[in-house]
């Protein structure tokens, strides 16, 4: 599960706002005081280019309480469709600045993050991943799959009707992404339902899976849910969903595999569950996405895009086909 907040920069006021809320849960995630004021420079400083230079954009700022491939995260997302860089490596030289702010540049948000990531295209915007962790001890390596998930509120709405979870079982990668029907807390509570009920009985077939949440799901709202099971020893994946969740595999960026998912309500209307298998490539991308983002979304107009960070994948994906009138979940897993 995530925690997210979304905060629109259109003014300076909102920094303060973007500073404080980082700070907080930086705290919160278990950061110490040096740490936390890490975060709050690194919220100062994107908002400050995000005026600055593209007159305004939005900072997501989430935790994770459980993560698939390693300890709890805060991660600090930017985005904006300003008029992008020309040249990302001059920018990123620590120090180098075309207007003055905090940190001067981009440079100073890779010193002060633990990881970071970012995408330009000139005249599309530029989008920034900053991350941190409460504590590096006990980190693991990485799984062959890594991944990365934008989860955000209809605006206007205090909770988020979709919710998302992953899990490894065995050498395997299973993922779920549940919409509530409609929005606010009864779509939060399905939606909920649905990731617990996943966690529970993961090691299940996907198709059990989803019949186990089916059954759950019958006192709730409903939900339109999809899993998907990645073998990247076997090369393949198996998947399985109900309602209006698209799913793509990619090769290398391109060469899009649809994923089928059968009409349906998870816990209401189910005519069938049926799992169908498609072949994982060795550089896959997986990219699973509620009706927020329009049906449309797609990596083929973003050149390099496939290489960057997942969560910097969903971010951006997010702030090009966010329909603007729904609740939006978007995951993306890749190989690597």
């Amino acid at each position: 599960m995530t925690t997210a907040v979304s905060i629109p920069i259109e003014e300076t006021s909102r920094t303060a706002e973007a500073r404080r809320t980082a700070r907080e849960m930086a705290l919160d995630l278990g950061m110490d005081e040096s740490g936390a004021e890490h975060v709050a420079l690194v919220a100062t400083e994107v908002c400050t280019n995000l005026l600055k230079h593209a007159g305004g954009g939005q900072i997501l700022l989430q935790t994770s309480a459980e993560e698939a491939s390693g300890p709890p995260s805060l991660e600090l997302l930017a985005m904006d469709q300003g008029p992008g860089m020309s040249n990302l490596e001059s920018c990123l030289r620590d120090g180098y600045s075309t207007a003055s702010s905090p940190g001067q540049g981009l440079g100073a948000i890779q010193r002060m993050s633990q990881q970071s990531d970012f995408y330009t295209l000139p005249g599309k915007g530029t989008v920034v991943l900053a991350r941190w962790w409460a504590h590096r001890n006990g980190w693991k390596a990485p799984r062959p799959i890594r991944l990365g998930g934008v989860n955000v509120s209809k605006p206007g709405e205090e909770v988020c009707g979709d919710a998302w979870g992953a899990a490894w079982n065995g050498e395997s990668l299973a993922i779920v992404v549940a919409d509530g029907l409609g929005h606010g807390l009864d779509a939060k509570l399905a939606s909920r339902e649905a990731v617990r009920q996943f966690h529970e009985n993961v090691a299940l077939p996907p198709n059990a899976l989803l019949t186990r949440i089916h059954q759950a799901l019958r006192s709730t709202r409903g939900a339109a849910v999809a899993i998907a099971q990645i073998d990247a020893n076997r090369g393949k994946v198996t998947y399985v969903g109900l309602g209006n969740i698209c799913a793509r595999i990619y090769a290398n960026g391109e060469g899009r595999q649809n994923l089928v998912s059968l009409n349906g309500t998870a816990g209401h209307q189910c005519e069938r569950i049926q799992e169908f298998s498609y072949p994982w490539p060795q550089n896959g991308l997986l990219v699973m996405h509620s009706d927020g983002l329009a049906t449309g979304t797609a990596l083929d107009s973003y050149p390099g895009l496939a290489a960057r960070d997942p969560a910097l994948i969903a971010a951006v994906l997010y702030r090009d086909f966010f329909r603007g009138r729904d609740d939006a979940t978007v995951v993306v897993a890749k190989a690597g």
